[in-house]
């Protein structure tokens, strides 16, 4: 593929696929009944797959769900804030629910169905609590990751358009950063974000993909709104993060060679706990 194109492309099963993380967040306008006692046990009971349960409160921002990189903020005025956490024993996947936001993240993706179906209970579960009035965002970010001997192989695996300076600069020169930044607009109210690059051990774009102790090559796609307004309807919400999905896909497979697709096409696996 020599452009990217707008359009749905078919998965393939990758094993040992580089995919490190994928979360999904809507924001919403304030809804204070969301993170009662009586909510955290309607919530609890509608998601039993995520028996694991916490409450939080923090101040200044919400905890480590980042879409686009910007945490939420708090109201103005507000002091302190309550999360609520539900996960699996595993931690692979978890929900987080605050009064202006929930969001769904997961290091053990497997097909978009299963993502989106997942993303579909979560809203059922908020919206037999409460119903929010209005929807300010949506986002959904997908965060691949090579490490280790597969780094080497940045150059045979995606696009030159992605690489940056990586293996551009002579050696006893070593680039120990080179990040690139693009934006393309989707539709008028929508924006696909991509951000590729080398990164030093220790080293990341924000808080949503923990940091490697060993250097690091990311390819973070990242659709979102930029205008809000909508109701919060599940189905809705559930076909827009299909076709976000969709979306990112379609940018992967263009961004990603044959050789690749080659080296790591073949059954559906878990994600490899070094890119995790």
């Amino acid at each position: 593929m020599t452009t990217f194109r707008h359009t749905p492309v078919d998965e393939v099963y990758l094993h040992h696929a580089p995919l490190a993380k994928v979360l999904m967040q809507v924001q919403y306008s304030r809804v204070p009944q969301l993170v009662t006692d009586a909510a955290e046990s309607i919530i609890a009971d509608t998601l039993g797959r995520y028996p694991v349960r916490h409450r939080q409160v923090v101040a200044g921002t919400f905890p480590s769900v980042v879409i686009n990189g910007q945490p939420i903020q708090l109201p103005a005025g507000a002091s302190a804030e309550t999360v609520l956490l539900f996960s699996e024993p595993s931690d692979s996947w978890q929900v987080t629910v605050t009064a202006t936001s929930v969001s769904l993240e997961t290091t053990d993706y497997s097909t978009r169905d299963d993502f989106c179906d997942r993303a579909s209970e979560v809203f059922q579960a908020i919206a037999t609590v409460a119903l929010p009035p209005v929807v300010d965002r949506v986002g959904l970010r997908y965060i691949n990751r090579l490490t280790g001997e597969r780094l080497s192989r940045v150059s045979d695996f995606v696009i030159p358009q992605l690489h940056g300076l990586h293996g551009r600069v002579e050696q006893p020169r070593v680039v120990q950063h080179s990040v690139t930044d693009s934006l393309i607009e989707i539709s008028e109210a929508e924006r696909l974000q991509v951000r590729s690059g080398l990164l030093p051990a220790d080293a990341g774009f924000d808080s949503a993909l923990p940091v490697l102790p060993q250097p690091s090559w990311v390819l973070d796609m990242d659709v979102y709104t930029i205008q809000g307004g909508f109701v919060f309807d599940a189905d809705d919400l559930t076909m827009r993060l299909r076709r976000y999905a969709e979306t990112v896909y379609a940018f992967f497979r263009f961004a990603t060679t044959d050789a690749f697709q080659d080296e790591h096409r073949g059954e559906r696996s878990p994600i490899m706990q070094d890119n995790r």
